[in-house]
């Protein structure tokens, strides 16, 4: 009785979630949302595509959909048309025979009968024979290999009774002329020998497949057998028929093939309660964000809001940090694109280890997440409160639904339709929303930079940032998805000037807006080298010894333990980047004044290094010059 609950249980959350991914799949997300409330998701429920698919057996149905000229959107129109291409294929009529075996009792009492023998019902028809298409007939000899494995793993995981088996089943499908039926139901025959048919057997195969994986998932669930890793109530079907006991002439089962496109993967459709939720003790009050905004937002970064949007490097990105011995303190970035804001990030982090931890470079992961909640908070409340910002600190929270739809004006991107806000009116309120929201921020599913990127934004103010450019008509994102000097400013100074001079310049009556007041994270840059432009006093001296660093159209981090450098004296430098996959912190001493002059074959870092300290001899100290 308790097993036969369950399986009805797991049948409805399985269900529930085919048509959830159906209604997600096609729009209807108001409809979806009314269907979560009337049946509220539990821990059974099937949170993405990828296990729904593999739990319903259909991988390989998904990827013939692939090919199609119009494919079907959701799981459930993909089944329905195999059922009814199914349906329309003449099947030949197949006289089941059923063998008596010699049979094994065990000591519940319980028999199994039922290895079939396949013959043809009318022999001498060869119409029916040749009606019957090639790729119907291996689907045929397929379903009764599978029925042969399922046969025995429910069997092994019940440990009810053993599969008596014939000789000749191993040699199913080496005739592909031989027109195939479904096998026949099982029958369990007890100790009065009193026949009587499987509630299981005899739903067709492809039913019968799913029905005694769940079976088996449920059986070990229940037995505290369930690996504790892994995280579903569900198992492949590799896992199952591995069960099997082997034998000499066991059938050779072939692997279901799991080339699923990305989309597949990356569709999540987990509720509320399986994403990061602010703690219950946080005062932090969230509202939806609205498509108005979502709009304005989408448009200061990109251009427009109904054709561009992250690419797969910003959408895998978070802040994470380095394991590395000696390296513990330092982001780990894993493709080219957010580096501008990892970067700005990176330098404040070092800062607060400088000033608060005697310049220990290799804090504990407590240490680490209190530094990185700080850094964030700070950089939200200053973009807040610089001149004309909004005063309040705006945290993003992925609520995992979409709250408003595609339009004329926006299209949806799976991820800022899904935003909710917090607003925070004082510095101590955004550091305990952002450390509520630590987790979101550093997923290693990514999305944690867009998420910042969306609070910088709303916290500095969509029309402020307009009024910080020189072009009005300027973005935050540079081709190919990098950061434009603006964002990174932004994240440094708290306002988006286009320019890295000292406050403005007038050319020819247009006044162009650069680095207000002096600042403590510098810049030095290779366009400097190359004489596209110049790095004013203001961030080329910067009073924390930190700078960051653009070269190569990308950002990283240079620092000094002293905040005392001057251009005229000796001084040792250590290098961070955070795409650069480095074993060890690079240290560099550099002799300014050494009469060096600089060409294009020198490495990169070391033009930027001369922009300050010029004529400088840089050495490396036996490590390999980063060229």
């Amino acid at each position: 009785m308790f097993i036969t609950f369950m399986m009805n249980q797991t049948v409805e959350s399985v269900t529930a979630s085919l048509f959830r991914e159906y209604l997600y799949r096609n729009n209807y997300r108001s409809t979806l949302e009314a269907f979560d409330k009337e049946v509220p998701r539990t821990s059974c429920s099937i949170t993405n595509r990828l296990e729904l698919a593999k739990v319903l057996h259909i991988l390989k149905l998904i990827k013939a959909n692939k090919h199609r000229e119009k494919p079907y959107p959701s799981m459930a129109e993909m089944i329905v048309a195999d059922l009814i291409a199914k349906a329309s294929v003449r099947n030949p009529e197949i006289c089941i025979e059923e063998r008596q075996h010699s049979a094994e009792m065990n000591s519940d009492g319980l028999v199994i009968k039922g290895t079939f023998s396949l013959t043809k019902s009318d022999p001498h028809n060869d119409k029916k024979k040749q009606s019957v298409p090639l790729e119907a007939r291996s689907l045929h000899q397929q379903c009764v290999k599978d029925q042969y494995a399922r046969d025995i793993a429910m069997n092994n995981s019940f440990s009810k009774a053993r599969m008596m088996r014939s000789s000749h089943l191993k040699n199913i499908g080496k005739s592909n002329s031989t027109p195939l039926k479904e096998a026949g139901p099982l029958q369990v025959v007890g100790n009065n020998q009193k026949s009587r048919e499987s509630p299981l057997a005899t739903r067709p195969p492809s039913r019968q497949k799913n029905s005694y994986s769940e079976f088996e998932s449920l059986q070990e669930k229940s037995e505290g057998k369930l690996s504790k890793s892994s995280g579903s109530a569900f198992r492949s079907e590799n896992n199952i028929i591995s069960k099997a006991p082997k034998t000499n002439d066991s059938l050779e089962f072939v692997d279901i093939e799991e080339d699923i496109d990305d989309e597949l993967q990356k569709l999540d459709l987990s509720s509320l309660c399986s994403r990061v939720k602010p703690s219950v003790k946080s005062t932090a009050r969230f509202e939806d964000l609205a498509i108005s905004d979502a709009i304005k937002i989408r448009e200061i970064v990109f251009g427009n809001a109904t054709s561009v949007s992250f690419n797969p490097e910003w959408e895998r990105q978070s802040f994470t940090f380095n394991d590395r011995l000696e390296l513990e303190f330092g982001l780990v970035q894993h493709k080219g694109g957010p580096c501008g804001i990892l970067a700005a990030v990176q330098a404040l982090i070092i800062k607060h280890l400088m000033n608060n931890y005697n310049g220990n470079l290799s804090p504990n992961n407590a240490e680490r997440q209190h530094i990185l909640t700080k850094v964030l908070a700070s950089i939200l409340w200053q973009a807040a409160n610089y001149e004309g910002g909004s005063k309040f600190a705006h945290i993003c929270y992925d609520s995992g639904r979409s709250k408003f739809h595609s339009s004329i004006l926006y299209r949806n991107d799976g991820i800022t339709e899904k935003l909710q806000i917090s607003r925070c009116s004082t510095l101590t309120a955004t550091e305990n929303c952002v450390q509520d929201l630590l987790p979101q921020f550093q997923s290693a599913s990514g999305k944690g930079c867009i998420l910042f990127l969306y609070s910088l934004i709303l916290s500095r103010g969509v029309d402020a940032i307009r009024a910080d450019f020189d072009e009005p008509g300027s973005v935050l994102m540079a081709n190919h998805g990098y950061c434009s000097q603006e964002l990174v400013n932004l994240c440094m100074m708290g306002y988006s000037a286009q320019n890295v001079f000292n406050k403005t310049i007038d050319l020819d009556g247009k006044i162009l807006k650069g680095i207000r007041e002096p600042r403590d994270i510098g810049l030095l840059t290779l366009y400097e080298y190359y004489k596209v432009f110049e790095v004013g006093s203001y961030l080329k001296h910067a009073s924390s010894g930190i700078w960051v660093i653009c070269s190569e159209s990308h950002y990283s981090v240079l620092f000094s333990k002293n905040s005392v450098c001057t251009p005229h004296k000796t001084t040792s430098l250590y290098y961070y980047d955070s795409l650069g996959n480095q074993d060890a912190l690079y240290k560099l001493t550099v002799y300014p004044d050494s009469g060096v002059i600089s060409t294009d074959e020198d490495p990169p870092l070391e033009l930027c290094i001369r922009t300050l300290w010029k004529n400088a001899k840089v050495d490396w100290n036996g490590a390999e010059p980063l060229l």
